[in-house]
């Protein structure tokens, strides 16, 4: 780029020296014609009017410089509207092209996700948090000790007493091995939450995500039993509220029901309805206790 900046000045300079050599040439041609005898014959003024014929030709140079000028300024300001207009259609294009390489991004990162749901490990993943979810259907106080996990403040001990309604929707033999596994049950669990948290944030590719099948339906009323309980907890303690994280479970869950197209509940007391009277969750065994505040009807 310098070089060819040392080149053009050195044109321009090139150039203005010949000009005002030719300038010169003509003064001094004007000169000799003017003093030579022979003009005499034609003028009286033979010099006068031979500078004044070159100053007539000076004034019509000048004035078509001043025309090719301004037609030279139009013709850039010509190539720069085209400039601006080639540069305009450039920036558009590029910006169609970033909109779709976002959403190529975002329909990529669902595929990701679906690789990671269809996994072999994320599949120990799933069955872990079933380990936790059937037994928080079938025990309600253990439900409610799985939720305040969820919080930092306030977390509720194990309940010892849960062993008789958790020990027919748990693979584990005895309570002492139960509560041995159902922590790490509770990390997977944590996973898969954070998995669909994953999901659902992927708000421009809602036809990819219902292409997919990540068992949505499956899953929908235990997480909706996880978010009214995690929601109730929240709003009665002034503690939990200052020392924990905003709630996550129901933005995730609302998305997701937007985008697999599930109509949203109008009230608390259809959810639980629809909850507790699910097909599915009905086979996992029915806390009874749920009943005393939950509308089962």
């Amino acid at each position: 780029m310098n070089s060819n900046s040392g080149d053009g000045r050195k044109t321009i300079l090139n150039l203005i020296m010949i000009v005002f050599a030719l300038i010169f040439g003509v003064w001094l041609g004007a000169w000799y014609f003017g003093v030579q005898p022979s003009m005499k014959e034609i003028t009286e003024q033979p010099l006068s009017d031979v500078f004044n014929s070159v100053n007539a030709l000076f004034a019509g140079c000048a004035f078509g410089g001043v025309i090719l000028t301004i037609y030279l300024q139009l013709k850039e300001l010509q190539d720069t509207r085209e400039e601006l207009a080639k540069t305009a259609t450039a920036n558009h294009d590029m910006a169609i092209a970033n909109l779709k390489m976002a959403a190529h991004a975002n329909e990529k990162s669902v595929l990701d996700l679906f690789q990671v749901y269809c996994s072999d490990y994320f599949q120990t993943v799933k069955d872990s948090s079933m380990s936790v979810l059937i037994p928080a259907v079938a025990c309600r106080g253990y439900c409610e000790f799985v939720v305040s996990r969820f919080f930092v403040a306030e977390q509720l001990p194990f309940p010892e007493g849960c062993w008789n309604k958790v020990s027919n929707a748990s693979y584990c033999e005895s309570l002492e091995e139960f509560k041995k596994e159902e922590q790490r049950y509770r990390y997977k669990l944590d996973e898969l939450l954070n998995f669909f948290t994953l999901l659902s944030g992927q708000s421009n590719s809602d036809e990819v995500i219902r292409r997919c099948d990540f068992s949505y339906s499956w899953w929908r009323p235990l997480f909706w039993m996880l978010t009214l309980i995690q929601r109730e907890r929240f709003e009665s303690s002034d503690k939990i509220q200052k020392y924990s994280t905003p709630l996550f479970l129901e933005s995730m869950v609302k998305d997701l029901d937007r985008i697999y197209g599930f109509s949203a509940f109008e009230s608390d007391e259809e959810a639980w309805s629809y909850i507790l009277n699910h097909p599915k969750v009905l086979t996992y065994g029915v806390d009874p206790a749920w009943s005393l505040t939950r509308s089962i009807d």
